[in-house]
């Protein structure tokens, strides 16, 4: 099974065309806020994005403290990590104020709201893009402060899986031929996850050669159902 396929899906196309706006230096520059359930193939996305366009890529840590952000981003923009906070946010803002360059915060939901207020001082003095991407509760921690949320100029939901995708990539990924109803079945069974997706279409693809076929029906992804973990089974 391939594992380098990229489907370009409604959500994908969502994403580019929202990002590509705030990137235009015609349009009004601002945060572009990409939030919604986990596996929905939110981070994937952004990382074609930003290996397609450039920027910087930063995944956020669980419990990092401002010196420890604000290093780490000054890290990935200039490739300095400097002892304090303050020469940390001076250095990425004289980087980004020369080159702009659009930020990619991914697990952005796990941020204490003064981090997204560090990111909204660059913003302020740079206009650099920045993209905050995270789970349902990135809304939330957004539109606690109106001064953040005013700068939010787009907003991607990234919704479930769609059926034509499950047919695209059990065909791309892995030479399958599923039903049209059978896609509907997995969509359902997944929840619209696409990490789950993955994973039935490779049981799918196991099952498929050991039975030497490629037409996936309904009865096959019912019997393969059981070997894919889901949180609703736990």
């Amino acid at each position: 099974m391939r594992r380098d396929v990229f489907i370009e899906t409604r959500n994908v196309m969502d994403f580019r065309q929202k990002v590509r706006a705030l990137e235009d230096f015609s349009g009004e520059p601002g945060f572009a806020l990409v939030f919604g359930q986990a596996g929905r193939g939110k981070t994937e996305t952004a990382r074609h994005y930003h290996a397609m366009n450039g920027g910087i890529f930063l995944r956020v840590m669980q419990g990092w403290s401002q010196c420890a952000f604000l290093q780490e981003l000054c890290f990935q923009v200039c490739g300095l990590r400097p002892r304090s906070s303050a020469t940390c946010k001076a250095k990425i803002i004289e980087a980004l104020d020369s080159m702009p360059q659009t930020l990619f915060v991914d697990e952005a939901d796990r941020l204490h709201v003064d981090r997204v207020e560090d990111l909204r001082d660059v913003f302020d003095l740079t206009s650099s893009t920045v993209v905050l991407i995270g789970e349902q509760e990135l809304r939330g921690l957004l539109s606690t402060r109106r001064r953040i949320w005013s700068r939010v100029k787009q907003v991607v939901e990234f919704g479930p899986v769609a059926e034509e995708d499950v047919a695209i990539l059990g065909d791309e990924a892995a030479g399958l031929d599923i039903a049209p109803e059978a896609c509907s079945q997995i969509v359902r069974l997944a929840d619209g996850d696409f990490r789950l997706v993955w994973s039935f279409i490779h049981q799918l693809e196991l099952t498929a050669k050991t039975h030497g076929i490629q037409q996936i029906n309904t009865e096959l992804v019912a019997r393969v159902s059981k070997l894919v973990a889901s949180w609703r089974q736990q």
